[in-house]
């Protein structure tokens, strides 16, 4: 277990580490644009398909049914 635990440290350490080819900075725009969905989930854009048009279309028919 203490080894995996520091060869998994060792693996952080050399990808967001001081001695990392890529600064840290570089890591912060990929993380946002992976998690930015959950982070403002308002602001994000629906996308095609997602199923929100399809519960409209239903309510309507609904309503066009009855009468």
């Amino acid at each position: 277990m203490e080894s995996a635990l520091d060869v998994s440290y060792q693996v952080v350490e050399n990808v967001f580490g001081a001695g990392s080819g890529v600064p840290w900075w570089a890591w912060v725009a990929p993380m946002v644009l992976i998690f930015w969905k959950m982070l403002m989930p308002m602001v994000a854009p629906e996308t095609a398909g997602a199923g929100t048009g399809s519960a409209k279309k239903d309510k309507k028919d609904k309503k066009s049914k009855k009468k």
